[in-house]
């Protein structure tokens, strides 16, 4: 993030997630019927362009790439050739190549890694730090307002594409925090992003309501501390379309693919809530489970302050992976009660009745 778009964004009143638990106050959570503009910029840019790219990244990530243009962005996986997840892209088309939009605190480490096996191949990894990230949350009708000119024509369907000369803009999976809502993600360059922040009247919003968002969706995120820890399955992409059994080879094909034919999923991901929560639970943070001290591992958690009518309360809403055999009633964090919550989309896994444990 870029000194002149970090003071804009204070001078405005959005401040970023510095503590260990982000939270969503009464200010930063709006009200139901608001279009909201968000800050994504711990999301970056990475364009990945030449005449190699395609097949390049074809042998790098678990989804099919054959699926993707500049009007159809995916979510993907990069593994460890022991088939754990090391960085959880999203991917659209561009003219010559690839976007990739990751999270800043592995994107470094993503780059470095990819760049190993380029070797000859026609490929040029770019490090686009001149784009920004944004997100949109129309309002209760599914409407952005005065966002409307600066954003063009909005995509139909979750990920799909419209790619103009100037920017991009995904439709990104619902916001059911509090009712299904239509999000976007918008990039840009930084002059046409901070012309679109300065001139909306939408309430603006911090990531950690946009974090919110995801979590309810059920959408996971790789960081720091939850890299390597995950095979594909256990955090939901063959469940949102960011996992191909199909596609042919890449970085732990083999492990992902016997556990899809030959194995028996032992721990998937689950949303669920720690009622009067504010206690710091970082990605990777542990779930128990009676003396099981491994039950499961939080992937992201975010705190929901609610205001309003006199009254108060405030909750923590998370999604973890935990073993399948665990009875999701039982699950603690550091001695509390979670209560479990349905995710939008079904869980297979639910229905298999397994009792192994790993």
């Amino acid at each position: 993030m870029s000194n002149e778009w970090a003071e804009m964004l204070k001078n405005l009143g959005v401040e970023p997630d510095v503590s260990e638990l982000p939270e969503v106050t009464e200010a930063q959570h709006g009200s139901d019927v608001s279009v909201q503009l968000h800050d994504l910029s711990d999301w970056r840019v990475v364009d990945v362009t030449g005449a190699d790219a395609a097949s390049f990244l074809q042998g790098q990530f678990c989804n099919d790439l054959q699926q993707v243009s500049v009007t159809r962005a995916q979510i993907t996986g990069y593994c460890t050739p022991k088939g754990r997840l090391l960085a959880l892209p999203t991917i659209v088309g561009i003219e010559g190549g690839f976007r990739l939009l990751i999270k800043s605190a592995v994107k470094d480490a993503f780059i470095k890694r990819l760049s190993m096996f380029i070797m000859r191949s026609d490929v040029t990894l770019s490090d686009r730090d001149d784009l920004i990230c944004s997100g949109v949350v129309a309002d209760s009708a599914n409407s952005v307002g005065d966002l409307q000119g600066a954003l063009g024509t909005l995509p139909f369907a979750p990920l799909d594409v419209a790619t103009s000369e100037s920017s991009q803009l995904i439709r990104w999976h619902d916001d059911h925090v509090s009712q299904t809502r239509h999000r976007f993600v918008h990039i840009a360059n930084q002059a046409d992003s901070t012309a679109m922040w300065n001139s909306t009247g939408s309430e603006r919003q911090s990531f950690a309501r946009w974090r919110a968002g995801d979590i309810s969706a059920g959408i996971p995120s790789i960081t720091e501390g939850t890299s390597e820890s995950f095979v594909p399955q256990m955090i939901n992409l063959q469940l949102i379309d960011a996992l191909s059994f199909t596609k042919g080879c890449y970085p732990g094909q083999e492990i992902v693919a016997r556990m899809q034919y030959l194995g028996k999923l032992k721990r998937h991901m689950r949303l669920f809530k720690l009622p009067d929560g504010d206690a710091p639970m970082v990605p990777g943070a542990k779930l128990s489970a009676g003396e099981d001290a491994d039950a499961g591992t939080v992937i992201d958690a975010v705190t929901i302050n609610h205001t309003g009518e006199g009254e108060e309360s405030r909750h923590t809403l998370l999604i973890a992976v935990v073993k399948v055999s665990s009875d999701a009633s039982t699950l603690l964090f550091e001695g509390r009660e979670l209560e479990a919550l349905d995710l939008p989309y079904d869980l297979p896994s639910l229905e298999d009745g397994s009792n192994e444990s790993t």
